[in-house]
């Protein structure tokens, strides 16, 4: 399976895979392994760059959405059969009264059950395992992470990228593709219904 170049990915890619360990993958949820095997970009927003699939690859730090780019991708090398979709979610910090997105990469297992994979700093905004009956559900829990953390959760969105961005390499780009951020917040169709 990783030997199969069809979709652009080089030796170099394959090598890299390899020592992530997704060789032995036979299911997708081990691609958490992957996700969890990168550091947090904690400093992001002093140089906000949102990375194609291979950068994140061969990176040792990544952000949420680069997290969601590169299990998408990596749903789409290994496990091509996987419906995959990303969620973007909405919050706002009323202590300092900024607003901030989430983005997680939303995946069907054979029950039809929705998870997802996910890189946070906060706790609460986790993978979550494939126990969901849908799209909605999924976001309702990170929702409800966001209240225990005392944010807002605004509202939030489902998408591919394939969709919200079909004129994007966002497989192999090595430059910033900072543009997804805004196709995905325009993908926003939700509002949250919460207390207050």
């Amino acid at each position: 399976m990783l030997d199969n170049s069809s979709l652009g990915y080089d030796e170099r890619d394959f090598q890299r895979l390899r020592e992530l360990g997704c060789a032995l993958f036979d299911s997708p949820e081990q691609i958490r392994t992957v996700i969890d095997q990168k550091e947090y970009l904690d400093d992001w927003k002093s140089n906000y760059v949102i990375q194609s699939v291979r950068s994140s690859l061969h990176a040792r730090k990544i952000t949420c959405i680069d997290s969601a780019i590169f299990s998408y991708g990596l749903l789409e090398l290994l496990f091509p059969d996987v419906k995959r979709r990303l969620l973007a979610i909405h919050r706002r910090d009323p202590a300092k009264d900024e607003e901030m997105g989430h983005c997680v990469t939303l995946y069907w297992n054979d029950a039809g059950k929705v998870g997802s994979f996910s890189k946070s700093s906060f706790t609460g905004l986790g993978h979550r395992e494939a126990i969901f009956d849908d799209e909605h559900a999924v976001a309702a829990s990170y929702a409800k992470a966001y209240l225990k953390m005392k944010f807002t959760p605004l509202y939030f969105g489902v998408t591919t990228l394939e969709e919200c961005a079909p004129d994007i390499d966002w497989r192999f780009d090595p430059n910033p593709l900072n543009v997804i951020s805004e196709r995905l917040q325009a993908k926003y169709e939700y509002a949250f219904m919460t207390p207050g």
